[in-house]
């Protein structure tokens, strides 16, 4: 993996984390009430979903590469064109209420199982997870020396973006609790997702005919 592709990668992934989902409430929610230091815990629990979604999509990806090289080119392309729908849709939507609450729990290890279960309940996280990481794997490379890169970079992300809403906590909540600055919050990361995804396919069709 080039630098480049690390950096295009590492912007992905940024990318991917931002909205205000379930995950990013939680960690305000939970800071707003129980302080930061609970947060945290809530932090580690969004890292053990993170850890259990990447083992689950590489291993998929492995096999599918060991099986049908054509298949897996095709699973990229439809990863970028899901990229893009992402886009689309963040675009359209106006955000989520940050009025919703937190996984309060009586001990942080109550906190962590909480926020673990919040972040595996969303059955879309998987497929995003495959689109991203199919984009960066390429087939004349070792897959555990790309995986040795991308995993530990996409898992530093989540705990950096998830830190760092509930170390903002209520400022956070007092920033976007305006639905017109939660729209415009969408607008510019479903903007660069539309723009990755369109940039991914694109490489991916001029490498096949350079291939050809």
């Amino acid at each position: 993996m080039t630098l480049d592709q690390w950096l295009l990668f590492v912007g992905v992934w940024f990318a991917a984390g931002l909205p205000l989902g379930p995950n990013a409430l939680n960690c305000i929610a939970i800071s707003a009430q129980q302080g930061l230091g609970r947060a945290l815990w809530a932090v580690a629990g969004i890292l053990m979903a993170a850890a259990l979604y990447i083992i689950l999509v590489t291993a998929g990806l492995g096999a599918l590469l060991l099986a049908n090289a054509a298949l897996f080119t095709a699973l990229k392309l439809a990863g970028a064109a899901y990229l893009i729908w992402m886009g689309v849709k963040l675009l359209r939507s106006p955000g989520p209420d940050l009025e919703q609450q937190g996984a309060v729990a009586d001990s942080p290890i109550a906190t962590c199982r909480q926020s673990m279960l919040i972040s595996l309940s969303n059955p879309k996280a998987i497929i995003a997870y495959g689109a991203v990481f199919s984009q960066f794997i390429s087939p004349a490379q070792p897959l555990l020396t790309q995986l040795a890169a991308l995993a530990p970079t996409a898992l530093a992300i989540v705990a950096i973006i998830y830190i760092g809403y509930s170390a903002l906590g209520l400022g956070v909540r007092r920033l976007l609790s305006n639905a017109s600055r939660r729209r415009w919050f969408n607008h510019g990361v479903g903007g660069f997702y539309i723009f990755a995804g369109a940039a991914l396919a694109s490489s991916e069709i001029s490498s096949m005919r350079t291939a050809r």
